[in-house]
């Protein structure tokens, strides 16, 4: 039996906006409300876990304005369908509201179709060039390879649509990694950060259709690049926070784990906090010679090793 695992999208925007939980949600929505005059607004906890199951509904309008305030997206971006979508009229709960200004992201990731209409093998053809593009990024220039793997991108979202079960998730992690590599060159390569914050989130909620925690992990860490780099530690360590929370859920290897501390310590030192920075390398230190007997890392982790750390062919100075 295949297990729920929910409305993605929505979970993908909270933990990239570093709220940790539904309870944190549902907090920050509270807060939203008296800080837009809204007043007491009636939100329960249930309410929440409602939005992040596979059949969320359709929020009504107070609804939406604080769930496009706390989460900085579009409504129908965070994986509510409206009731009138396709067919029929607004219902009582009423139009989507505008969206604030924000980085421009696609709508959210296709909900699969009863009965697939790709073969049971899509997804595996699909990785095999998701592999390439990997191994490509060494050699190829950066403006080249984006655009073959962001055409790449766009055709694994189109066959989620049509891809279901195990299949879907074979797609779905091939599709989260592609996404983190495009968002790699935009942001390392290209220095395009608001485009790669985007394209970072898009890849974490295809992680999620993939259930697949590791890769989370690593698309939060890269997303704590973006407020790191621009000197916002509060945000930076929010990300970190939730990349180590999905890591716990791996069992991650070695590796990964201090390279979640690396990350952590070149953003505390670019937003100057060098004493933090020095006792978080400290701490990946200690992890690298704990002798711990841990998985392998993942296949496509392939930009650290204890041996030192190119996070990409040329980082923004």
């Amino acid at each position: 039996m295949t297990r729920s695992i929910g409305n993605v999208a929505l979970k993908a925007a909270r933990q990239a906006t570093g709220i940790s939980s539904q309870k944190a949600l549902l907090l920050a929505l509270r807060q939203a409300a008296r800080e837009l005059g809204m007043g007491a607004v009636g939100i329960s906890p249930r309410q929440v876990a409602r939005w992040e199951s596979d059949t969320p509904g359709w929020p009504r309008a107070d609804y939406q304005r604080l769930l496009v305030h706390v989460l900085r997206l579009p409504v129908e971006q965070l994986g509510f369908r409206a009731p009138w979508d396709g067919h029929g009229s607004p219902s009582a709960a009423g139009p989507p509201l505008a969206p604030v200004a924000t980085a421009p992201v696609r709508v959210a990731l296709p909900a699969p179709r009863s009965a697939g209409s790709q073969p049971d093998t899509i997804g595996a053809d699909y990785a095999v060039v998701t592999e390439a593009h990997r191994r490509m990024y060494w050699s190829v220039p950066p403006a080249t390879l984006h655009q073959a793997v962001a055409e790449h991108a766009a055709l694994g979202t189109a066959l989620l649509g049509e891809t279901t079960g195990v299949a879907r998730r074979i797609l779905a992690a091939a599709l989260a990694e592609s996404l983190l590599l495009a968002a790699r060159i935009q942001f390392f390569d290209l220095r395009r950060p608001d485009q790669a914050d985007a394209t970072y989130l898009r890849a974490l909620q295809a992680a999620g259709e993939a259930d697949d925690s590791l890769l989370g992990a690593a698309i939060l860490a890269h997303l704590a690049f973006v407020p790191g780099w621009a000197g916002r530690r509060e945000d930076a360590v929010e990300r970190m926070q939730a990349a180590r929370t999905y890591a716990r859920r791996g069992p991650a290897s070695t590796d990964l784990l201090a390279w979640l501390d690396a990350v952590e310590a070149e953003c505390l030192t670019r937003c100057g906090d060098h004493r933090a920075a020095l006792s978080v390398l400290r701490r990946a230190e200690d992890v690298l010679a704990d002798g711990t007997d841990r998985p392998p890392s993942p296949a496509w982790f392939t930009w650290f090793s204890p041996c030192g750390w190119p996070p990409s062919r040329g980082t923004p100075s």
